[in-house]
């Protein structure tokens, strides 16, 4: 007997990088550099406050859970996405969204946003592609 594959639900960004590294300074948590034992209670306090930045959880104004994140880089598509959405429908919406100067696709899956499911939208720097695999009440 063969399983079935198991697919989750998420929402899926396209955006533009001039590369990948930019890529990834926007798509997850930067941590600055931890202060030294010389430092203030005030300063380590300040340092503590600041981190991590996190320009993708800024620009969508959620709080994220960093494990559920992935950046695909272009060349990953469409055959790794593909193999993440369970309907032919849902496969065909995607090839009609994705503009030829994306370079990049960041995938949030629900479990990022602890299963909630918040309106999202694009972004300056995203393009929102919709929704995949909705577990329909």
């Amino acid at each position: 007997m063969s399983e079935q594959p198991s697919f989750f639900t998420f929402h899926l960004f396209a955006a533009r990088f001039a590369s990948h590294a930019e890529a990834e300074l926007f798509a997850f948590e930067q941590w600055e550099a931890e202060p030294g034992p010389e430092a203030s209670d005030a300063q380590y306090q300040a340092w503590e406050d600041s981190n991590p930045s996190w320009r993708l959880a800024q620009e969508l104004g959620l709080h994220l859970d960093s494990d559920f994140i992935e950046l695909l880089p272009r060349g990953e598509y469409p055959r790794y996405l593909e193999s993440l959405i369970s309907s032919e429908a849902e496969r065909q919406r995607l090839h009609s969204q994705i503009a030829g100067d994306h370079s990049h696709f960041i995938l949030v899956a629900s479990a990022a946003l602890d299963d909630q499911q918040p309106a999202l939208q694009g972004t300056t720097t995203l393009d929102y592609l919709g929704l995949f695999n909705p577990i329909l009440p």
